[in-house]
């Protein structure tokens, strides 16, 4: 890890390290709402710069940022913790004072939204009275002391709701406190399916149930004879496995009992090398294994220093209560989780099914070999402009690959013509739309996301003014991914050489598209791809040429929209920035490379 003084000399560091100051301000106020992710985005892309630089410091931070960001957007308490308990291992490790400050800070928020007001107010006192050595400790002290100003509010009106009926609450928390620590793990792991999520939820309720320092939920691998689990290390979740006879786990796991030790360094079973191996002291310690409803061992609990004490039997008791909801959720979370790697495996494999007849329907048409692939390329594009879910781009990307399969069915003679088709052989040419339906059709009757891709990629040929084919759809009717395709399509057609015509001007090319605005094209979708950065459609020119767009090209593209070329062309007298990028975009349109 580079030094706290050769970072400091580091001018993308100190860039970074003032945005997140900066942010601080932002982050403490902001009312994050679902469509808006420029904020999370900005400082995803500070954490990443930040671990590239291996700038913990820094790293620490905009994780402790990002986790108040999504707690505000998603409301999920131990998403947000796990988050800031790897901001709060960076912070220590790096002994970094800002990051350590901000971390407080950070945790002192979500506990108070929590409505854990005292744990708020802890947290923030101790923010307060870390002190950074520079100018804007004063303002961070400011922004923190108005959270400790409203966290002692709430308490202040806790105790006052509260007061009447301490004395039945004393009674009630004898009573009921297992029982609502109980209830709270069930509910919050009822809907959970992601094993990662699972366990650090699990970890955590038994943690705060059990008022222990750490808590560890290891599964068991039956076939490796291994027990894992996840823990955090850094910025990443990391697997740890050992074998399933080792430690106290182990042995938990091996013999089915409970272990409850007072003192683990007077239990020889209790490996000392790893306290001091990661400086931790471990004292007191509860292992229990975790059971599913066959009563099969699945896993274990690891419980690790009671605070103000030992663990009790009725902790035992709260600990195998929890271990009978934790055992059927870990194992249906794991099953869910193997059907998840295994869908994942099937689309692999179709994927590449499907990339892989893509270019046999381009190997087949020697006259328009590339177009499937650029289509698809100008349609992902879109697609991201567009901010399309994931699952939206997949869809269409796969409708854009396949949409010419239809031409399988046409005849060898029409399609690798050279010159202009007749009016029989454009007829029989456009048989490939309703052919690709049909195709389509039949591979994909079984899922309604698959019939979707059938429906896209047969209606490439028709026109926002219903003048196309082979259904004539009109506006939208037309599928927003058939609107797309269409203008991809069409924009690869006339911007490819024939060996009956050159390749169009591309400042042309982008007048057609503008002209057919509303008749052949939805004219949002056009806008939308004129809005482009030209470097991006300069990439697709490229994908089939062992070419790249040099940095400093690259710099000039990406300052334009790829739209602003047919604006340029219509000027009486464009300026030297603007002629410099025509030409540079005209080299890689038009292939032309010293």
């Amino acid at each position: 890890m580079p030094s706290a003084d050769t970072l400091r000399e580091n001018k993308e560091y100190s860039e970074l390290r003032a945005s997140l100051v900066e942010a601080f301000e932002f982050v403490s106020n902001s009312k994050i709402t679902e469509g808006d992710s420029a904020p999370l985005e900005d400082l995803d892309n500070i954490y990443r710069r930040a671990a590239a630089l291996k700038a913990f410091d820094l790293v620490a931070i905009s994780l402790s940022y990002i986790a108040i960001l999504r707690f505000r957007l998603e409301a999920k308490y131990y998403r947000a913790l796990t988050a800031l308990n790897d901001a709060k291992y960076l912070a220590t490790t790096c002994n970094s004072p800002l990051a350590v400050k901000i971390n407080l800070w950070a945790f002192a928020l979500i506990e108070l939204s929590e409505k854990n007001t005292q744990s708020a107010l802890d947290l923030i006192q101790n923010a307060l009275a870390t002190v950074v050595d520079e100018d804007c400790d004063a303002k961070f002290n400011t922004i923190m002391l108005e959270v400790k100003t409203r966290a002692e509010h709430i308490s202040k009106e806790s105790v006052k709701q509260e007061s009447a009926a301490s004395v039945l609450q004393e009674v009630v928390n004898t009573v009921s406190d297992p029982l609502i620590a109980l209830l709270k793990v069930a509910r919050s792991i009822a809907l959970e399916t992601n094993i990662d999520t699972l366990l650090n939820i699990i970890a955590q309720e038994i943690k705060l149930a059990l008022s222990a320092d750490r808590c560890t939920v290891f599964l068991l691998d039956s076939k490796k004879k291994e027990l894992w689990s996840k823990v955090a290390l850094g910025m990443d979740l990391k697997e740890i496995r050992f074998a399933a006879n080792a430690g106290l786990a182990g042995y938990v796991a091996m013999c089915g009992e409970t272990v409850n030790i007072k003192n683990v360094y007077e239990d020889s079973r209790f490996n000392k090398e790893i306290d001091q191996q990661t400086g931790y002291k471990t004292e007191t310690m509860l292992c229990m294994p975790i059971r599913n409803m066959g009563h099969e061992i699945v896993g274990v609990f690891q419980v690790l220093n009671k605070k103000g004490g030992v663990f009790t039997e009725k902790d035992e008791d709260l600990l195998l209560a929890i271990g009978s909801s934790a055992g059927i959720a870990l194992e249906n979370a794991a099953l869910f989780d193997s059907q998840q790697k295994l869908i994942e495996e099937q689309k692999k494999q179709f994927s590449s099914f499907i990339d892989t007849l893509s270019g046999t329907i381009d190997a087949r048409d020697k006259i328009t070999s590339g177009h499937s692939k650029r289509v698809t390329l100008f349609a992902v594009l879109i697609c991201s402009e567009l901010n399309l879910s994931e699952e939206e781009k997949s869809i269409i990307r796969q409708a854009s690959l396949l949409h010419d399969i239809g031409k399988l069915g046409i005849k060898d003679a029409v399609l690798q013509k050279e010159g202009k088709l007749s009016g029989e052989e454009y007829n029989h040419i456009q048989e490939h739309a309703h052919l690709t339906s049909d195709i389509l059709g039949k591979i994909y009757s079984s899922s309604s996301e698959f019939r979707e891709i059938a429906q896209i990629a047969s209606a490439h040929h028709e026109k926002f003014d219903g003048s196309g084919y082979f259904k004539g759809l009109k506006g939208e009717e037309i599928p927003l991914g058939g609107r797309i395709l269409a203008v991809g399509d069409v924009f690869d057609a006339i911007t490819s050489k024939r060996h009956y015509r050159s390749q169009m001007k591309i400042e042309d090319a982008i007048e057609v598209l503008i002209n057919d605005s509303g008749k052949h094209f939805d004219k949002n979708i056009v806008d939308v791809f004129l809005s482009i950065s030209a470097d991006k459609i300069a990439d697709v020119f490229l994908c089939d040429l062992d070419k790249t767009i040099t940095e400093s090209d690259k710099a000039v593209l990406s300052g334009f929209k790829f739209g602003e070329l047919h604006t340029i062309s219509k000027k009486p007298a464009a300026s030297s920035e603007e002629k410099k990028f025509a030409e540079i975009f005209s080299k890689y349109y038009e292939n032309r490379f010293e």
